[in-house]
């Protein structure tokens, strides 16, 4: 080792080194494994699901129920004729029975039914047999809050008539999902098979889309396509419907109180060298102990049902209906009980 250099003020001693230089790493660099296909598809879907949760757009209802406002101010549910009776027994909050009376009716003979329903937290059963042995029955079961399976069936002595449908129902977020088939055979792949699609683009107007796929034989098959736009107001509904087989229907729905509704509509049918219109308005008007509904259309027919409530759970229907365009009238009285 070299002795320190001498100096006038004494031995000089050299600084050492304060940063020492570091041996270099020989180790490789191991690079981020980058994301497979799956992971990126969920990255995908998590954002446009983040995306759709930050517009908190509403839920549109089903594409079966888009005209369900107006057609509940019609009367094509509720009008009769000749005299009907409605009994209900309540047994137990969650089951009961219901026995139907009708008579008079014209060309109509008279008939007995008898109904059974059951209520549950995520089930609905439901039975009715009438007096020519025709049984139907009805189940649906909730999954959860947005899933819901459905089935139906009907039996007849009447050759055609029998029929099964199952559904299955989903309502997203801001969308809704339906699939039905109605008499599905497996083994031939026949049947009729329905699926439609709703979705809201913004807090008033949604879209949807329905596909029929109809398939009677197994050498026979067509495929129907329909369309509809809605937009939902602060008091009022509008729609627009475009049918596949060639018919257009628009409908509006007014919310005009907490007691009185109104709603219109126009069906054109344009198929092959047909043109047909016809336009529909109805009213429902709820009073303090009564209800009563009138409709009035372009083919001249005119329809009114009166809704008295006489005591509490024993109602008296009075229904009429006038078709001027046919020269053809018809009337019903009607009483519901419920004990």
């Amino acid at each position: 080792m070299a002795s320190p250099l001498k100096t006038p003020l004494g031995a000089f001693q050299p600084i050492p080194n304060a940063h020492p230089p570091q041996p270099v790493s020989t180790m490789p660099v191991v690079e981020k494994p980058s994301l497979g296909l799956v992971e990126q598809v969920k990255n995908a879907y998590a954002q446009v699901d983040k995306f759709r949760a930050n517009l908190n757009l509403p839920n549109p209802g089903t594409y079966e129920g888009v005209n369900r406002e107006v057609k509940n101010t019609f009367l094509t549910n509720h009008v009769f004729d000749g005299a009907r009776c409605d009994i209900t027994k309540v047994l137990t909050p969650n089951f009961q029975v219901t026995h139907s009376f009708a008579m008079g009716a014209a060309g109509s003979p008279s008939t007995y039914n008898f109904g059974t329903a059951f209520i549950g937290q995520q089930s609905f059963l439901s039975g009715n047999l009438d007096t020519d042995g025709n049984v139907q029955a009805r189940a649906n079961y909730a999954w959860s809050n947005t899933n819901i399976s459905k089935c139906q069936a009907q039996f007849s002595n009447t050759p055609g008539h029998s029929m099964l449908q199952v559904e299955q129902d989903y309502s997203g977020r801001d969308f809704n999902i339906n699939l039905k088939g109605v008499n599905p055979s497996p083994i031939e792949g026949t049947g009729i098979f329905i699926g439609s699609i709703m979705q809201s683009l913004s807090q008033n107007i949604g879209v949807g889309m329905e596909g029929v796929y109809q398939r009677p034989t197994p050498g026979q098959a067509e495929t129907t396509l329909s369309y509809v736009a809605k937009y939902t107001g602060s008091d009022y509904i509008a729609t627009a419907q475009w049918q596949g087989f060639g018919a257009l229907q628009a409908a509006y729905y007014l919310r005009y109180s907490d007691k009185v509704d109104f709603g219109t509509e126009i069906q054109i049918l344009t198929a092959g060298e047909r043109r047909e219109a016809v336009a529909t308005v109805g009213g429902k008007f709820e009073f303090r102990r009564s209800t009563f509904r009138g409709q009035v259309d372009t083919t001249g027919k005119v329809a009114a049902v009166l809704e008295e409530k006489i005591v509490p759970g024993f109602s008296f229907l009075i229904s009429g209906e006038m078709d001027h365009g046919k020269g053809q009238s018809r009337f019903g009285v009607g009483m519901m009980w419920e004990v």
